[in-house]
């Protein structure tokens, strides 16, 4: 992947799955990563062990 050094990224679904490896391969490239889930603990763990923010949120169209 490019460089992506003072880039930011939003991933949504990140707390697991492709989201997961999406966030983490983009943070590995060197941008600044959030990673939203409707999963609290598992988005702030990713988000912890990548140096990200973490967004709790449901994209849920009522």
């Amino acid at each position: 992947m490019t460089d992506l050094a003072g880039r930011s990224a939003l991933v949504t679904g990140g707390a697991s799955g492709i989201g997961s490896a999406c966030a983490r391969a983009l943070a590995d490239s060197g941008a600044a990563v959030t990673v939203a889930d409707i999963d609290d603990v598992g988005a702030k763990a990713v988000a912890q062990e990548i140096g990200g923010t973490a967004w709790t949120l449901d994209l849920l169209d009522v």
